[in-house]
C-alpha cells in the first residue's frame, strides 16, 4: 500500500519558522518555502513583482521544488504566513482530485478570514475565534524532543519575557514593580519601543530594535525560572510561551484566564496573573515544579498536530 504523504507549505523568514523546519524530521512530511530563496534585495523586489503580474507565467516560475510534485501527497497544509490567492489556485489546480488542502491560521484575527473558510478547509489554535467564524479547532504544537539539542543552562533571571510592544510596556511595567518589590529578578526584552520615550527605571526592561534569532530566546529561557506570557485583548489560543514551559519545564506566569482548563495547568507550574491585582511571587516562586505526564506533553507536539490536521 502506498505510504500517505503531507506537504507543508510557509515562509521560513523569521528563525523560529526556521527553527521548526531543522526540527520536524518525518519519512512522510516534506516542508518547503512556497517560493523560491533569493540572495540579495534586487532579486527579492523582483520576485515580489513577479508574483503581482498578471496571469500565472511569472508567479509559477518562482515556486519552490514542492509544485513540481503536487501528485505525490495526499495532504497540503498551508501556513497562513505564506498564503495568497494565486499560491492557494495554482495548488487547487494542480493536485490531484483525491488529496486534501488545508489552511492553518497560526496569526490571528485574519482579514481574509471569511473568503477562506468559503472556499477552503481552514484550521486554526484559538478555539474562540473558530468558534467565532466557523473554523476547524486544532490545538497549538510544538516540536516534541527539540530540548535534547540544547544544554542546560545556570539561571541568570527569575522571569523572562520577550515580544512587541503591542500595548504590553504598561502591563510590564506593573509585573515588573512588584518582582522588584519580592527580590527577584528580571529581563523583558521589548521590541517595537521608541527608545527616546522610554522610562530607564526599568532596568530589566531592555529595548531592541528587533526579534532575537530564535536560538538566544531558548537560551534565555533555559537561564530563567519563570517564562512571562502577555497576551493580546480577545486572544484565548495558547501562544508559543504556554508551549516554551511546557517543553523546558518552565513555570509560566500568563494574563490568558483560561488557561486553568488545559490539562497541563498545575497551580505550582502556571500563575494567572491580571494587572492591578497583588500577586504572591515568593509563594509561587519557591512551589516545586510538578512534572507533567508524558502523555500530556505529546498532545501538544508536532506529530499530535499532524494526526490531527490530516486526519488520520
Amino acid at each position: 500500500m502506498e505510504s500517505k504523504k503531507t506537504l507543508i507549505i510557509f515562509e521560513q523568514i523569521d528563525t523560529f519558522e526556521q527553527f521548526l523546519e531543522r526540527n520536524i524530521i518525518f519519512n512522510n512530511v516534506d516542508i518547503f518555502t512556497p517560493y523560491k530563496k533569493v540572495s540579495n534585495v534586487f532579486m527579492h523586489n523582483f520576485r515580489a513583482i513577479a508574483k503581482r503580474l498578471p496571469g500565472f507565467l511569472f508567479h509559477n516560475w518562482w515556486l519552490e521544488e514542492w509544485s513540481r510534485k503536487l501528485p505525490d501527497y495526499t495532504n497540503i497544509v498551508v501556513f497562513d504566513n505564506a498564503i495568497s490567492l494565486k499560491l492557494l489556485e495554482y495548488i487547487d489546480a494542480h493536485k490531484t482530485r483525491s488529496s486534501k488542502l488545508k489552511l492553518w491560521l497560526w496569526n490571528v484575527p485574519n482579514k481574509q478570514v471569511n473568503y477562506l473558510n468559503s472556499n477552503y478547509d481552514v484550521y486554526c489554535f484559538d478555539k474562540t475565534y473558530s468558534e467565532n467564524y466557523n473554523l476547524k479547532f486544532v490545538e497549538q504544537f510544538y516540536v516534541l524532543g527539540s530540548t535534547k539539542k540544547k544544554d542546560i543552562l545556570d539561571i541568570e533571571y527569575d522571569f523572562y519575557f520577550i515580544g512587541a510592544d503591542k500595548g504590553r510596556l504598561p502591563k510590564l511595567k506593573s509585573l515588573a514593580k512588584q518582582i522588584v518589590l519580592n527580590n527577584y529578578s528580571y529581563r523583558f526584552d521589548v521590541f517595537g519601543v521608541k527608545k527616546q520615550h522610554f522610562d530607564s527605571e526599568f532596568e530589566g526592561i531592555q529595548v531592541i530594535d528587533k526579534l532575537l534569532p530564535y536560538d538566544e530566546v531558548l537560551d534565555n529561557i533555559l537561564a530563567s525560572n519563570v517564562i512571562v506570557e502577555l497576551n493580546k485583548k480577545g486572544q484565548d489560543g495558547l501562544t508559543l510561551r504556554a508551549m516554551e514551559s511546557i517543553f523546558y519545564k518552565k513555570k509560566l506566569i500568563t494574563n490568558n484566564k483560561k488557561i486553568i482548563n488545559y490539562d497541563f495547568y498545575h497551580p505550582n507550574n502556571i500563575l494567572v496573573w491580571e494587572e492591578g491585582n497583588d500577586i504572591k511571587l515568593d509563594e509561587f516562586i519557591q512551589k516545586p515544579y510538578v512534572q507533567l505526564e508524558k502523555d500530556i506533553i505529546g498532545r501538544y507536539s508536532f506529530s499530535n498536530w499532524l494526526s490531527k490536521i490530516t486526519e488520520i
